[in-house]
């Protein structure tokens, strides 16, 4: 039989991450690749003996459909640790997805038709990049350094856009430990991206999955705190500080912008899981987060360092890296010549495993970049895997 697959289909391209996830299944690899916590700090007997105890009390209700928006033992335990976090968010400008991955999917459907411009970091988060491209967006890239994002250049994409007769339909932005670089977006300019929205009446997508895992310096507070809540979607998950296997996440919105939401996801999947929700809406109550995120903090802190020590000895001198203080990433610059695909089939063969960074950039650009993963190998797989990839590397050059 001959298919007809729609517009929307064939925009669709596959993730480079999690066809080389496949690969790194292989025995004997170290991964960098992909985003996956320590799963040493999963709490499985904590939530073994938090099921069972929800069953026998709760059974005919955590198996049960539940409210699109979520259940409100859920949302009221994410709004209790969204203030312990400086985040003070109502019931109403809250509802609960299937991870932030379908936040961004549900945003893509609400705020993107062919053709309409969005502006993303370059490099950006893939996830983002592929619910975007799906809608059909005109996706601009604007470049980053060490502090965040560029102001300047935000403002030339912006003018850029607007002598074109459109209007940016929004600034999606990762501030904290960014995916994939591990940048993390300073106060001032922080300050200053909220103050564009303002005066261009742009949102602000704030995709924060890393925020609470910092190792050094101060938390600096997000976007939806300093704006107020006022122009700023927020998109939180349990993926990164917890564990990723419930797919859970949040979203903070005005309350319009909300309920739109809330609609387009019954069409989606109805609701998420009121089983997930209750097991983990119990696992806050009871103050085991706190223990959690102290415990991925003082595991990540020692890993980081690991691997920014390792690749000061082994990297060569021409690369360049950034020096992430919170997070799961850290960002590789080549030497232009480089090809980090090309590269990446030899590192594989010394059984390194990487995601090579030009799938992160919405423009096509960035083939001598590449992202290293530190939160799920062991601090000796990656003095050993560093030490590996930079003799690929130095075997290039």
């Amino acid at each position: 039989m001959s298919y007809e697959y729609s517009t929307t289909s064939n925009r669709v391209v596959r993730s480079e991450i999690r066809e080389i996830l496949q690969l790194t299944r292989r025995p004997g690899i170290i991964s960098f690749a992909g985003g996956l916590p320590d799963a040493s700090l999963f709490p499985i007997e904590e939530i073994t003996e938090i099921t069972a105890k929800l069953l026998a009390d709760k059974g005919y209700l955590a198996l049960q459909y539940g409210p699109t928006s979520g259940e409100q033992e859920f949302k009221e335990a994410m709004i209790a640790f969204g203030a312990q976090h400086g985040e003070e968010v109502t019931q109403e400008q809250l509802t609960v997805t299937s991870s932030s991955q379908q936040g961004l999917d549900l945003l893509s459907m609400l705020l993107i038709d062919p053709g309409s411009p969005v502006i993303l970091e370059l490099p950006s988060y893939l996830g983002g990049i592929q619910a975007y491209r799906r809608c059909g967006a005109d996706m601009h890239g604007v470049r980053m350094d060490d502090e965040g994002i560029i102001i300047d250049d935000l403002l030339a994409c912006i003018e850029k856009i607007e002598s074109g007769g459109k209007k940016p339909r929004f600034i999606n932005v990762i501030p904290d430990f960014q995916n994939p670089t591990g940048i993390t977006m300073t106060l001032e300019r922080r300050h200053r991206v909220l103050e564009i929205g303002r005066e261009k009446q742009i949102l602000i997508i704030e995709d924060s999955p890393y925020r609470e895992i910092v190792f050094e310096g101060e938390k600096l507070p997000s976007l939806w705190t300093l704006s107020g809540g006022k122009g700023v979607v927020t998109l939180k998950t349990l993926s990164k500080m917890l564990f990723p296997g419930m797919r859970l996440g949040w979203m903070y919105g005005d309350v319009e912008v909300i309920e739109k939401v809330i609609g387009l996801k019954q069409s989606v999947d109805l609701c998420t899981p009121s089983f997930s929700q209750l097991i983990i809406a119990e696992y806050f109550r009871s103050g085991r987060m706190a223990e959690s995120l102290r415990r991925a903090i003082d595991t990540y802190r020692p890993k980081a360092r690991a691997m920014l020590d390792a690749l000061d000895e082994h990297f060569p001198e021409e690369a360049r890296w950034s020096r992430p203080t919170g997070g799961m990433f850290l960002w590789v610059v080549l030497p232009e010549h480089l090809d980090a695909k090309e590269i990446f089939m030899e590192a594989i063969e010394k059984n390194v495993a990487y995601i090579t960074g030009q799938p992160f950039h919405c423009d096509g650009s960035g083939r001598h970049t590449l992202r290293l993963n530190y939160s799920f190998p062991s601090i000796e797989e990656i003095g050993e895997g560093i030490a590996k990839l930079a003799g690929v590397i130095k075997s290039r050059l």
